[in-house]
């Protein structure tokens, strides 16, 4: 399956100085959403963020909140599965439940949820919060989920006194038009694996290689199964440079990373919990801008015929959704719907689907 993610935030295609056509607008991601539901695209999810991460752009500092901007992505598609990211800490479950079953009837079905377990302490400071315990935060997440799954399924009343929350006569009407709205979840912990297989239809994954990502997939799935879950798919974020040669589009790659926001890269990886003073001086530079071409996971670069065999090589490592992304949405977003999408489908790795 395809996705686009991160389209309601600044920076959405990296950490970098060079100008794009790509803006925070509503027009802008209404066009876009309705290209990828034109395209055949499966899913759409924005990403949450509440501050930057400064640096020359202040990268991810302007973004639309996820629920509001979600409901109006669901009314103006047919197609795409609405996937709303949340940091759950922020988020009553009570108000999430009645919020998500009112984008599934805008959406007639098409509701979803992106789990954040809450790891951004600049964000959770606005709330006057504090991230929990690495442990702490997926026995929160559950109970979360529990209460916001009970609401959606139960027809009376119920009171509900937990570790974190203490609720008196909950109930939710309407409930969800699906029996079941999916459920993602980012794991790369054994912690988060296990919450994953449990309660998620697909999981976020980030890798440093092919080879770890293939040992990562193969343990999913052994936990999976053990979980009684074992159609668990596996997603992964990508920055697409498609060019009509090899060497333009390696060229404009080196642009994008000569010209990399060497303060918000840091920052983002301190506020994610690198340990940045062990990174050698000498090798400072070389591993922030390898931060800043890949905040998600993966940057593929080549012709068409290149960036398919990339995405090949991921689906054979076991990635099953992929959320791509472009420096300019406007014009690369339908080139590779036009040149690489059909090669995704010779290589028996993607089903033709109806577009338009």
């Amino acid at each position: 399956m395809l996705g686009v993610f991160g389209t309601n935030a600044s920076g959405s295609a990296g950490i970098h100085t060079v100008p794009t056509s790509f803006e925070v607008s509503w027009d802008q991601s209404l066009t876009i959403a309705e290209m990828a539901d034109k395209m055949g695209f499966e899913l759409f999810m924005p990403l949450s963020r509440w501050r930057g991460f400064g640096g020359t752009n202040d990268y991810a500092g302007e973004t639309y909140e996820t629920l509001t901007y979600m409901a109006g992505i669901a009314a103006v598609t047919r197609r795409v599965l609405t996937i709303v990211t949340l940091h759950l800490p922020m988020v009553h479950p009570t108000f999430a439940a009645k919020a998500i079953a009112t984008i599934d009837h805008i959406s007639n079905g098409r509701a979803g949820i992106n789990m954040v377990m809450g790891w951004y302490k600049a964000d959770m400071g606005m709330f006057g919060l504090s991230p929990h315990t690495p442990e702490d935060r997926y026995v929160f997440g559950q109970e979360w989920l529990d209460v916001v799954r009970r609401i959606w399924t139960e027809n009376e009343p119920f009171d509900h006194q937990g570790k974190y929350f203490q609720l008196e006569g909950c109930i939710g009407k309407p409930k969800p038009i699906q029996a079941r709205p999916p459920i993602v979840s980012a794991a790369m912990s054994p912690t988060g694996v296990r919450f994953a297989t449990e309660n998620a239809d697909f999981t976020f994954a980030s890798f440093q290689s092919y080879e770890k990502l293939r040992e990562h997939s193969d343990n999913l799935r052994k936990v999976a199964a053990e979980a009684g879950n074992p159609d668990v798919g596996l997603a992964c974020v990508a920055l697409v440079i498609c060019r009509d040669t090899e060497e333009e589009a390696q060229q404009f790659f080196a642009h994008l990373r000569a010209n990399a926001d060497l303060v918000a890269a840091r920052n983002l990886a301190i506020q994610s919990g690198v340990d940045v003073s062990a990174v050698l001086p000498e090798q400072e530079d070389e591993f922030f801008r390898n931060i800043a071409m890949s905040p998600g996971n993966v940057t593929l670069v080549g012709t068409a015929e290149q960036i398919a065999d990339q995405m090949a090589l991921l689906h054979d490592c076991g990635v099953n959704a992929l959320f791509v992304g472009f420096h300019d949405y406007l014009e690369e977003m339908p080139l590779f719907g036009e040149r690489v999408m059909p090669l995704l489908e010779q290589r028996g790795i993607r089903l033709p689907v109806e577009t338009g």
